[in-house]
């Protein structure tokens, strides 16, 4: 009998050392004169065959933070702190050279639009050969062949012709086929996806979900799932981390944190999804909005940044950051009233 999701993922966390372990990780972009706190003081770990959702509104830096993985930042105008390491390997010390040995073979990235991700003047079955080609050093045919096997990996009916057609002449939904294929042809350690299912009508979102859970059961490969969508993480994730403005504000279990959320944002973010039959009796259950905007990262943040929009802001959270604290075993949250919030959600 299979043990249930939730045994299964507090058995992958208690397994070895982290696949990825990234810590206090910092992005500046200068611009002009101004410098912008896109992401401050990130940590997470992921471990084999785990996958960890990294949610929040656009602008909370999610994307930035994947990218700064890779080093795929514009390097003049971004200055990287903080320390990301792969099975040990500091990553941020690491030479040009080796990050390309890295990507595509160790850490594999699915972009978020694949129609201008991917080369619109070769045909889909060159750009995957390319990546099996320099990282597994097989010949041209060989490569082509491989990448024939990985499209039918990702169920690609009629592989072999679609290798040859480019991808203007695929579906949305073939198109995001390809790009998992193309990530997971190296059969790499780690796998970044960043919005995987954006503009894709719900059945093509529940395919590509399964296949990239399909592919993590039989790869081993960890996941890092960036993501807006809570319903999403629900069906996907192990773990959860919760940022705004730059910050990791909650990380837990996806089971805790959907239970017992104990961030007025992740609270804020879970009332404002849609729930079946909410419609229902006089209208209860009726959808929530967290007031206000995202702060502007060009300025300095005094206190927690989500104060201005918490309902449960108190004077010391407009003066004080909240650090991330442990709140529950694997449960962690930046906020000085969770205790009280607990106390109102219990």
């Amino acid at each position: 009998m299979n043990s249930p999701p939730q045994a299964q993922a507090e058995d992958r966390a208690g397994q070895g050392e982290p696949l990825l372990a990234v810590r206090d990780l910092t992005v500046r972009f200068r611009s002009g004169g101004d410098r912008v706190r896109a992401v401050n003081g990130v940590s997470f770990e992921v471990r084999p065959g785990e996958t960890l959702a990294v949610v929040g509104e656009s602008g909370s830096g999610k994307s930035v933070t994947a990218l700064s993985i890779l080093r795929l930042l514009p390097g003049r105008n971004a200055e990287i702190g903080g320390s990301v390491r792969l099975l040990g390997e500091e990553l941020t010390a690491a030479s040009e050279a080796r990050m390309r040995e890295i990507r595509g073979d160790e850490i594999s990235m699915i972009f978020q639009e694949p129609m201008t991700s991917l080369d619109p003047v070769m045909t889909v079955g060159r750009q995957i050969a390319e990546a099996i080609e320099v990282h597994q050093g097989l010949g041209r045919e060989a490569a082509f062949q491989a990448a024939v096997a990985a499209l039918d990996d990702v169920r690609v009916p009629e592989p072999a012709r679609r290798a040859k057609q480019y991808p203007f002449q695929l579906s949305g939904g073939l198109r995001q086929r390809v790009m998992i294929a193309m990530a997971m042809s190296c059969r790499p350690k780690v796998l970044i996806a960043d919005e995987p299912t954006t503009a894709l009508d719900v059945t093509i979102q529940a395919q590509i979900l399964n296949l990239m859970d399909e592919l993590r059961e039989k790869t081993g490969t960890a996941i890092i799932l960036i993501t807006h969508d809570l319903g999403v993480v629900a069906e996907m994730a192990d773990r959860v981390a919760v940022m705004y403005a730059g910050r990791v504000v909650e990380r837990a279990s996806a089971e805790d944190l959907f239970a017992r959320p104990r961030h007025p944002y992740t609270l804020g973010l879970l009332g404002s999804v849609p729930k079946l039959g909410s419609s229902l009796e006089g209208g209860a259950g009726r959808l929530q909005e967290i007031r206000g905007v995202v702060p502007s990262l060009r300025e300095d943040i005094v206190g927690c940044a989500f104060a201005p929009r918490c309902p449960l802001a108190t004077e010391r959270c407009r003066r004080e950051a909240p650090p991330l604290e442990t709140r529950a075993p694997g449960h962690l949250s930046a906020c000085w009233e969770a205790a009280r919030l607990e106390a109102e959600h219990a």
